[in-house]
C-alpha cells in the first residue's frame, strides 16, 4: 500500500536574490494516479513591490518557494513527499570542528551565519569568515562520488554540478520550516534527523538526487520540452511515485543496510533518498 498521495520534486538555485524568479528553481508535483506536472509560481503580498516581468512570471523564486511549501505542509489533507535538490547538513568532520552536536545547533548556526534570505550568496559570502573545503559527507563518498562538496563554496572542484550555492541559500528557509515544525505543530518529518521511523500522519522532506533518479528511469516523451531543471524537478517527484506505488519506497526510507553507528551519523549529516 502506498505511503504517500502527493510526490513534490524541487531543483534548486543559488543564483540572484531570493526574490529573484529565475529559471534554475522548478518544482513538480506527482500524484498516486501515475500524472506529474510542473507547478506554476502562484502570487504572493510580499510580490506586490516587485517588478517583475510578464516573461518571467510563471516562474519561481526561492522565497515563493519558502512560503507556498509552508502552506502545503500546514494546509494539505493529502500526505506528501518532498524531495529537495541540494544538502541539507554538514560533512561529520565539518560539524565537530564548528562543534555543532546536532542538526537543530547546524540549523541554528546556519540562521545566523549566512544570510541568504535577504542577501545574494555573493553579498553574504563578503561577510562571513567561512573555511572553503571540498570534504564530503557519508553518502556522497560512498553512494555519489560524482556530488561536489556542499562546503565547496569556491567552487574549486568546478562549477558544473556544484551544489554548495544551492545549499547555503536553501538551508535558512529550513531552519523556518523547522521552526514551525517545532512551535506550531506541523506535522512534518525531516527525514533522516528527525530518525528514519516516521509517524503515519507525517509529511516527509528528504534530501533528492535527481542525477541518482534518470539513471534508473527511461527518459520518455514527457520531458522532451523540458528545460533541464524542469527535468530533475520532475524525475526527483516521478522516481519516488514510481518507488512508492510499487511499494518499494519504504527500504529506502528505513535505511537497512546502515549499521547503527552509520545510522547515528546521518541524524547529524543527512542522507541522500534512493542510496541503499
Amino acid at each position: 500500500m502506498p505511503l504517500f498521495q502527493k510526490y513534490i520534486g524541487i531543483d534548486y538555485s543559488g543564483a540572484e536574490r531570493p526574490d529573484s524568479r529565475i529559471r534554475g528553481l522548478a518544482v513538480a508535483g506527482a500524484s498516486g494516479d501515475g500524472s506529474c506536472h510542473l507547478l506554476i509560481c502562484p502570487q504572493y503580498k510580499s510580490d506586490r513591490n516587485l517588478s517583475i516581468p510578464d516573461s518571467k512570471s510563471h516562474l519561481w523564486s526561492r522565497r515563493n518557494i519558502y512560503l507556498w511549501l509552508r502552506d502545503q505542509l500546514l494546509t494539505s489533507s493529502e500526505r506528501m513527499i518532498v524531495g529537495l535538490d541540494y544538502g541539507l547538513s554538514y560533512p561529520l568532520t565539518a560539524l565537530d570542528r564548528l562543534q555543532l552536536t546536532d542538526w537543530d545547533s547546524f540549523l541554528s548556526w546556519s540562521r545566523r551565519t549566512w544570510k541568504t534570505t535577504r542577501l545574494t550568496m555573493k553579498d553574504s559570502k563578503q561577510q562571513v569568515d567561512y573555511l572553503n573545503s571540498t570534504e564530503k559527507r557519508l553518502v556522497e563518498r560512498e553512494f555519489v562520488p560524482s556530488t561536489k562538496s556542499v562546503m565547496d563554496l569556491d567552487r574549486v572542484s568546478g562549477m558544473q554540478g556544484a551544489v554548495s550555492y544551492s545549499t547555503h541559500t536553501g538551508l535558512p528557509w529550513i531552519g523556518r520550516l523547522r521552526r514551525y515544525q517545532q512551535h506550531y505543530g506541523m506535522k512534518v518529518h525531516f527525514w533522516p534527523y528527525d530518525g528514519v521511523n516516521i509517524p503515519d500522519d507525517h509529511h516527509v522532506i528528504v534530501e533528492g538526487y535527481p542525477s541518482l533518479y534518470r539513471r534508473r528511469m527511461q527518459q520518455e516523451d514527457w520531458s522532451a520540452t523540458m528545460s533541464e531543471h524542469e527535468r530533475d524537478a520532475s524525475y526527483i517527484a516521478r522516481w519516488m511515485q514510481e518507488r512508492d506505488q510499487a511499494d518499494t519506497l519504504l527500504a529506502y526510507l528505513a535505511l537497512p543496510t546502515l549499521s547503527a553507528d552509520e545510522h547515528r551519523m546521518i541524524r547529524r549529516e543527512g542522507w541522500v533518498l534512493g542510496c541503499l
